[in-house]
């Protein structure tokens, strides 16, 4: 878990070239959403995006900086368009959060106009979503520390994708 919140956050603040940002530059931003990793991880998990994702390092000099491919679609929720243009259904989504994402959420929000309302043994997330295969993916990321109370089809869609991920890994 702690894993992926580093690799979205790692997404979030690389910029699209011709901009970029080197290695210390991004663990001084996790260490502020509260991740303290070695610069080494950081540069190992760097060359482990840039598999998935349009990411290249600029090795013309040092410190090495990296960046986003300029002409790269954009990465899935880490820019959601705000006025709700998508192939997708904008829906209000509420999910129950536990403790331990507080500082995720607050600050890496999913979009601008979300809600954070906290009662001290967990936090109600409210935010006009379009229900996408990402935001699928994102809420199945956050495993048990996440609950979808809002919209019912998100809540069923999540429990179809965990039945079947329950059919891959049954009990020993």
């Amino acid at each position: 878990m702690q894993r992926v919140m580093r690799y979205l956050m790692l997404l979030r603040h690389i910029p699209r070239q011709p901009q970029k940002i080197d290695v210390s530059s991004l663990c001084d931003k996790l260490v502020t959403h509260g991740i303290d990793v070695s610069v080494r991880t950081v540069q190992r998990n760097l060359v482990e995006l840039s598999e998935v994702f349009p990411l290249v390092a600029d090795e013309r000099s040092r410190p090495y900086g990296w960046s986003i491919v300029q002409d790269a679609p954009l990465l899935p929720l880490l820019s959601i368009p705000s006025d709700g243009k998508s192939n997708f259904a904008v829906q209000t989504v509420k999910l129950k959060c536990q403790p331990c994402l507080r500082h995720f959420l607050k600050s890496q929000p999913l979009l601008p106009n979300q809600k954070i309302e906290e009662n001290g043994e967990s936090i109600l997330l409210t935010a006009q979503l379009p229900l996408s295969k990402e935001l699928i993916s994102w809420v199945l990321s956050c495993g048990p520390y996440a609950e979808v109370l809002e919209p019912r089809q998100l809540r069923v869609e999540i429990a179809k994708q965990l039945r079947k991920m329950v059919e891959i890994y049954p009990h020993s």
